[in-house]
């Protein structure tokens, strides 16, 4: 939902997001799968070659997901214009290995018969690696309550 010339506009595209997460966050890849387009080419890192079709995807998603619990993420603000949802957001769950990832993200989902087709994530892999090796960047955390305030 957005406002536009002081009315209420529903947004067309953000419901298929919130579908998206509250499925992640309860565990059901099936569901996640399914609103994404048969040839969806997502970028789960932009800078690294995109995973292509729903086989390439459940792949990553079974690998990145395993074992993840306390799923926060969180959405901060989306815009949408042209077919696309862009979005801004707050990455944050406890890996398998019982590290806790907090970090910033941008995205952008294009859409096509009402499915997600193209996904492209942006984020700071640093902020990642520092996470995984438990290092704190306060930057990056005066940035994420930033965000939250």
């Amino acid at each position: 939902m957005s406002q536009r010339d002081g009315k209420v506009v529903m947004s067309a595209h953000r419901p298929v997001l919130d579908a998206i997460i509250n499925a992640w966050k309860a565990g059901d890849t099936d569901t996640v799968l399914g609103l994404l387009h048969d040839d969806v080419i997502y970028h789960f890192h932009v800078g690294t070659a995109p995973l292509v079709g729903k086989a390439a995807v459940e792949t990553f998603l079974a690998k990145f997901g395993a074992g993840q619990t306390d799923i926060k993420w969180t959405i901060v603000r989306t815009l949408e214009a042209d077919g696309a949802l862009m979005i801004e957001g707050i990455d944050d769950y406890v890996d398998a290995d019982g590290i806790h990832v907090r970090m910033p993200y941008m995205g952008v989902m294009e859409f096509e018969d009402g499915k997600v087709k193209y996904w492209r994530d942006y984020f700071d892999r640093g902020v990642l690696v520092a996470a995984k090796e438990k290092r704190t960047n306060a930057a990056w955390d005066a940035v994420m309550a930033d965000l939250t305030r």
